[in-house]
């Protein structure tokens, strides 16, 4: 499952930043029209999706939502 309206569509750039710090290599997306962020640390790859209704928020794979909270909770610091 995904998890919806978590990240705002305004994030992205400094997520992709954020995952770069945090030792996340940044891949090229693949060919599915909804992913916008491909990124890779070992073994565990993080995929961010944008839906076409989705007009403000970005969904994450449930898997990933720890992570994603943290990037937000220290952006709001």
């Amino acid at each position: 499952m995904a998890t919806r309206a978590l990240l705002h569509k305004s994030k992205l750039k400094e997520l992709e930043i954020w995952l770069e710090k945090q030792g996340h290599m940044i891949l090229a997306t693949s060919k599915n029209p909804y992913e916008v962020l491909r990124a890779r640390k070992d073994k565990d790859t993080v995929i961010i999706y944008c839906k076409l209704e989705a007009k403000e928020h970005l969904s994450v794979m449930d898997k990933d939502y720890a992570l994603i909270r943290r990037f937000i909770k220290q952006q709001a610091n």
